[in-house]
This record gives structure tokens, sequence and C-alpha cells, in this order.
């Protein structure tokens, strides 16, 4: 809330153990910043939160929970009095930007993909297989001896694939459908409030200067002000090393226009080492272990060690 705090050079690292609600922390805290921002200023949309992770697979399963999370948040939008007048007119919305290899990286694309389903349903490169909101199945179902392609539909002029709830009773199920993007070009074009990605993908902007939307420019929108790196102990060795590169250039590029940095927020359930880690990635930050352990070594102001089970 005050863009000149000494808080935003320190990376807050949240350390829990597994299953402990790391993500619904930070998922929680991505909301809070989103709305922040709205109510500052309705017309500032653009990419408001970061979220990275460094295995493919690990992006693509929590895209599912922050994608239901994102929904609530463009529901309340939509369910606003004023909408427009008090969280602005452009939806609240996600993308998972990870590139070809597992989604399609123009709208071209995307039709092909598309059309490829019908005939070969293992091949999904829409990612998203239930409605985020409502839980109606999406993606490739058995029709007889046949396959049916639920929830995602193909618009002409231009011609692109969008996601939309089959089920008359979601709210997302009307003309504007779900607020998500899986297809590069499209997150390009309108940068959703949260972006999802892979740590590797942001070695791409050098070549995609189309990207640079992301970060407020072209758009007139402020740059990302949260930005979330998952499993934090994985990145080491080499790949510590290249991405600490990278995040310079990342921090450079989110303060275009404003006085501060964006506040970095970390997350792992197994770490050593953390404030050297986190000095070597982050430019010499600090680290803040969140939550602070109380007077016992099994307890915090969130859990406690139950020695009786």
């Amino acid at each position: 809330t005050r863009p000149d705090s000494k808080d935003r050079n320190s990376v807050d690292l949240i350390w829990f153990p597994t299953g402990g609600g790391k993500t619904e922390a930070y998922l929680g805290l991505s909301a809070f910043t989103i709305f922040l921002r709205r109510l500052r200023n309705p017309h500032d949309a653009g990419t408001t939160v970061l979220m990275r992770y460094t295995l493919r697979l690990l992006t693509a399963q929590q895209f599912q929970r922050a994608a239901s999370l994102i929904c609530a948040c463009e529901y309340i939008r939509q369910s606003a009095p004023n909408m427009a007048k008090e969280l602005g007119g452009i939806p609240i919305s996600i993308g998972l930007w990870v590139g070809a290899g597992v989604t399609p990286n123009k709208h071209q694309d995307a039709v092909a993909a598309l059309t490829r389903l019908y005939q070969s349903p293992n091949e999904n490169r829409f990612i998203v297989l239930a409605c985020p909101w409502c839980g109606a199945e999406m993606g490739p179902v058995r029709a007889g001896n046949n396959w049916k392609v639920k929830g995602y539909r193909k618009i002409l002029k231009p011609s692109r694939v969008v996601f939309r709830c089959e089920d008359s009773n979601c709210p997302f199920s009307a003309e504007s459908g779900l607020p998500l993007a899986v297809v590069d070009e499209a997150i390009y074009k309108d940068p959703p409030t949260l972006v999802i990605g892979t740590v590797d993908k942001f070695a791409m902007l050098p070549w995609r200067p189309e990207a640079r939307s992301l970060f407020g420019l072209d758009h007139n929108y402020s740059p990302p002000e949260l930005i979330i790196q998952d499993e934090l102990h994985l990145i080491s060795g080499p790949l510590g090393s290249m991405v600490a590169h990278y995040e310079m250039a990342i921090e450079a590029l989110c303060r275009v226009g404003v006085d501060h940095p964006p506040k970095i927020i970390a997350s792992t359930a197994t770490i050593s080492r953390a404030d050297e880690q986190i000095g070597a990635l982050y430019n010499g930050r600090s680290g803040f272990l969140f939550s602070p352990q109380g007077l016992g070594g099994g307890g915090s102001f969130f859990a406690r060690e139950n020695t009786t089970k």
C-alpha cells in the first residue's frame, strides 16, 4: 500500500511445509494488490502481478488454481454497482505465458490446434480442462463415435479461440466468456492482470519486443507492482546465475515511470541459506522469513506443531 516503504527492498520468503497454504497466501496477496490498483485508478489496468515458476507442468497446474481466483475477482468487478467507476471497464484477467512448447504462440496457431483437437483429442494445447468458476467440463469429450470440444470457441474477425463456459447457469457462459488467455499474441495485445510464466520465458524478452506491453509500455499503464517467485529453492546453480541477470532487466522494466521497485514475494517448502540466495538473485536485497518463528521451533503465528499425532 505504501510504494515508498523500505519493505519494498526486502524479499518476503513464504516458508511453510508442503500443504500448509503457501499458494493461498500469495494468491490472496495478489487479489489485494489487483483491487488496490483498480480502486486507486479504475483505468490503470494492465499487468499488476507477475507470477513465475520453474517447471512448465507445475505452471499449468497452478494456472487452474489462480484462474479460479481471477474469475472471482472479475465476478466482483462485474457485480459492482458502479462497475466502470469503481473497478474500471477492463476485465480482470489471467494469462499463461509459457510459449510454443505448451500453448500456441499466435491466433492462427490456436485455430489450427483447435481444428486438430477434433481428430487428436490427446493433443490439447489449451490447458483448461474445467471452468475455473463452476467446474463444468471443458476440452475434448466423447460424443458417440466422434469427439466434441467443450468451452473452446472459434471467433471470426479476427480469427481466434476464446474460452466460454457451456453451462448456461454460469456467469462466464455469456459472450464475453472467461477472462483467460493462453495465446502469446493475445497476451501482448491485451496484457492480463495476472501473468503466470516460467522463468525461462523471460529470456525471450530481447526477441519479443511486443512483450513490453506486460510492463505497461505502449498502453500507458503502470508496470507490475508484485512479483511472485514460487519454488525459490529450485533457482540455483547455472539456472540461478541466468535468472539473476534477467532479474536486473525485469526490475528496470518494472521501474519505468515510477519511483519505486516492485514488491517481490518468494515461496518455498525447503531452503537453506535463504538470505544468501535472495541477495544473489535480487540485486543484494535482504530476505524476510514469513511467517516469523515463534518462541518454540515448531510454532509460528499461523501454525503450531501437534506432538500428540
